[in-house]
């Protein structure tokens, strides 16, 4: 049994009765994220941020053009857990919604031995709290660096993932299950900027 599991399955008995369990469940998550343990598949960067860079532009009631993705658009392996990755920019995410001009810019550069990726929008002073935690917590888990932006103005970091491609690759899902899950990630951290999973 995971040590998360008996507060899952509390919250889930709650969901079946009705009651509101969001609140929870992102602070569950954020403990699973934080200590989400080194990954022994590779998860291919390039299609995990498609994916999650089209649901974001399908469900966030965002103008167009509020999130720019920028991706080398092959394969970029690195053993980084998937709910760490989405978790940390969801957080992220967050902070640049709470702007009133939000735009944000997620950019994957990648070199012989590692995948770089930039985040770019938001304020220092609008980061939920977990979200610098979250960065360097992706970075250490697979041998990594973060280079983050300090003080309450504009934010920008930079985490540098090692490749590993010699571990097999962790199949990427599909943008639907962030979209049409009412307790996925993507619901649970930006509830109140998604359109809801029957609209």
């Amino acid at each position: 049994m995971q040590p998360h599991e008996p507060a899952r399955d509390l919250l889930a008995e709650r969901a079946a009765h009705g009651l509101p369990v969001v609140p929870q469940l992102r602070l569950l998550c954020l403990a699973e994220a934080l200590h989400a343990p080194a990954a022994r598949r590779a998860l291919d960067l390039n299609a995990e941020l498609e994916t999650l860079g089209t649901a974001l532009q399908e469900s966030v009631r965002r103008r167009t053009g509020w999130l720019s993705l920028s991706l080398p658009g092959q394969p970029v392996p690195a053993a980084v857990p998937r709910q760490l990755l989405q978790t940390a920019l969801l957080c992220w995410v967050r902070s640049v919604l709470a702007c009133p001009t939000a735009r944000a810019v997620l950019q994957l550069d990648t070199t012989r031995q590692a995948g770089i990726l930039v985040l770019r929008g938001g304020l220092g002073r609008n980061l939920p709290g977990d979200t610098r935690a979250l960065l360097l917590r992706l970075a250490a888990v697979c041998g990594g660096a973060v280079v983050q932006s300090g003080g309450t103005g504009p934010f920008t970091a930079a985490v540098r993932l090692p490749l590993r491609r010699d571990l097999p690759l962790l199949p990427a899902r599909e943008s639907m299950e962030l979209l049409y899950d009412r307790y996925s990630p993507l619901q649970v951290f930006l509830q109140e900027y998604c359109a809801g999973t029957n609209e």
